[in-house]
């Protein structure tokens, strides 16, 4: 079987946590400690992340819920403990203690659906989900930063080498954000937005040469505080329909000037722990795209 073959073929399977009592651990003087931006509002948190799952079900997206994470903050960022690839899912392995050991639940609960578990990173090889995307059938990009290292990225180009990827770019995550997901969203078969002050020209060449479009948006207008600063974090329900974070106008405008669906959704509290949309999304499977 097949997974997925980008971040854009019909979104058919994902797996998402609720979070609970967890995020009450966070609080004014240690919310730092948790990654957070600052302290939130448990209920409305969750409810955003309960109104989001309910909009995935009504597009017809089946929803596996992951239990047994009550001393997990971070663990509702459901991106990041794996990643899918197209022959299955790659565990990673977290830079801070304070979210090492979601990856096990996560991993347990992926080999419960008898999804293949193609790659688990060794403890010298730092990788979270969220530094990485599939964007065709062999091409990928992956970010090297604070939360990936060299050993992660190495490690996660010989798992796809491995596949037949024959294009890998690795990207450096820019100091101000954390993975590539936060400024790098694909839209639909050959089309990825991004910020324009923060892509590595190189490789939108590169990406141009293989029959990508590059549309960008100014870093002005998505950077004035965290929550304009994950707008770009967005999923795609199939090619030109995307779920995008409320208040993100700039990319609205851009998004719906290209021909795309946009879905708003509400994110106000999630934000504030270092995630939105796509952060909070496991992907597990979509359409083929490319893989026909």
């Amino acid at each position: 079987m097949v997974y997925l073959d980008s971040e854009v073929g019909k979104l058919r399977e994902v797996m998402m946590h609720v979070p609970g009592k967890e995020l009450e651990i966070v609080n004014e003087e240690n919310y730092r400690k948790y990654l957070f931006n600052s302290t939130v509002n448990v209920e409305e948190f969750k409810k955003e992340i309960i109104d989001l799952i309910e909009i995935y079900k009504k597009e017809g997206v089946k929803v596996n819920i992951v239990q047994d994470l009550e001393n997990k903050p971070n663990a509702v960022y459901a991106r990041d403990p794996f990643l899918m690839t197209p022959s299955g899912a790659i565990i990673s392995n977290f830079k801070y203690d304070v979210r090492r050991g979601e990856e096990y639940v996560y991993e347990e609960s992926l080999k419960k659906l008898n999804i293949p578990i193609v790659k688990k990173m060794r403890d010298n090889e730092i990788f979270e989900g969220g530094n990485a995307l599939i964007i065709k059938n062999d091409i990928a990009l992956v970010g090297i930063g604070e939360r990936n290292n060299k050993s992660g990225v190495e490690a996660f180009i010989s798992s796809l080498q491995k596949m037949g990827f024959k294009n890998i770019f690795v990207i450096q995550t820019p100091i101000s954000r954390i993975h590539i997901d936060e400024y790098i969203s694909q839209i639909n078969e050959d089309t990825l937005i991004t910020i324009k002050q923060m892509f590595p020209w190189e490789v939108a060449e590169e990406l141009k040469n293989l029959g990508f479009n590059i549309i960008t948006v100014e870093y002005t207008d998505i950077s004035k505080d965290f929550k304009s600063r994950l707008c770009l974090n967005s999923v795609a329900l199939e090619p030109n329909k995307i779920l995008l974070e409320e208040g993100c106008d700039a990319v609205k405008k851009i998004l719906e000037e290209n021909a795309v669906d946009v879905i708003e959704v509400k994110m106000d509290e999630v934000v504030k722990g270092g995630g939105s949309i796509h952060c909070v999304t496991g992907q597990i499977s979509r359409d083929l795209v490319y893989s026909k």
